[in-house]
C-alpha cells in the first residue's frame, strides 16, 4: 500500500467518526473533514496541505460500504456550510477542489454516488457575487486565478461559475 491509500485509509476512519455525529443530529459535521480542522487533517505529514481528495475517496469508500444516503447528505450539508462561511479565497480554493474532485471521480466512473450538483453551484454561485469584491480585495491574483477555474470548469465539467457581477447603475 502506498502513501495516498495510507491517507485514504486514515480518512475513511475520521469519516465513520464524522458520520456518527452527523447522524446524532450535528448537521455541520462534514465541514470538520472536508476542511481538514483540527485533528481531522489528512496529510502525510504536519507540513503539508490537508489532502481533500483522500478525504473524498474516504467518504466514497465509506458509502460503498455502508450504502447508507446520510452520507451523501452528510457530505452536502458540508459543502453547503463551507460555502456558507467561505470568506477567504483559500476556502473558495478548497470549495472549487472539492467539487472538481467530486466531478472527476463521477466522469471517470470511480465515485460510488453521483453528487447532485446543481443546487450546489447555485449556492457557490450566489456566494461568489456577493463576496466578489472582498475577494478582488483580498488578492490582486484573485480575478485572473479566478477566470483560470471559470475556464477548467466549463471546459472539464461543463459548469457555469458566476463570473464577476454586473454592476447597477
Amino acid at each position: 500500500m502506498g502513501a495516498y491509500d495510507d491517507l485514504v485509509e486514515e480518512a475513511v476512519f475520521f469519516v465513520k467518526q464524522i458520520h456518527k455525529e452527523y447522524c446524532a443530529g450535528k448537521e455541520i459535521a462534514y465541514v470538520v473533514i472536508l476542511s481538514g480542522l483540527g485533528d481531522y487533517r489528512v496529510a502525510v505529514n504536519p507540513d503539508e496541505m490537508h489532502n481533500d481528495q483522500a478525504v473524498i475517496d474516504a467518504i466514497h469508500q465509506y458509502y460503498a460500504e455502508t450504502d447508507d444516503q446520510r452520507v451523501i447528505d452528510g457530505y452536502k450539508m458540508g459543502i453547503f456550510t463551507l460555502i456558507r462561511v467561505a470568506g477567504n479565497i483559500r476556502t473558495l480554493d478548497s470549495i472549487l477542489n472539492i467539487l472538481f474532485y467530486q466531478l472527476e471521480k463521477e466522469q471517470e466512473g470511480n465515485a460510488s454516488f453521483i453528487l447532485d450538483t446543481e443546487e450546489i453551484v447555485q449556492k457557490l454561485n450566489s456566494m461568489i457575487s456577493e463576496r466578489y469584491d472582498t475577494y478582488k480585495n483580498e488578492s490582486p491574483r484573485f480575478e485572473g486565478w479566478f477566470s483560470r477555474m471559470q475556464t477548467y470548469a466549463l471546459e472539464k465539467h461543463s459548469l457555469v461559475l458566476q463570473g464577476k457581477p454586473e454592476q447597477s447603475s
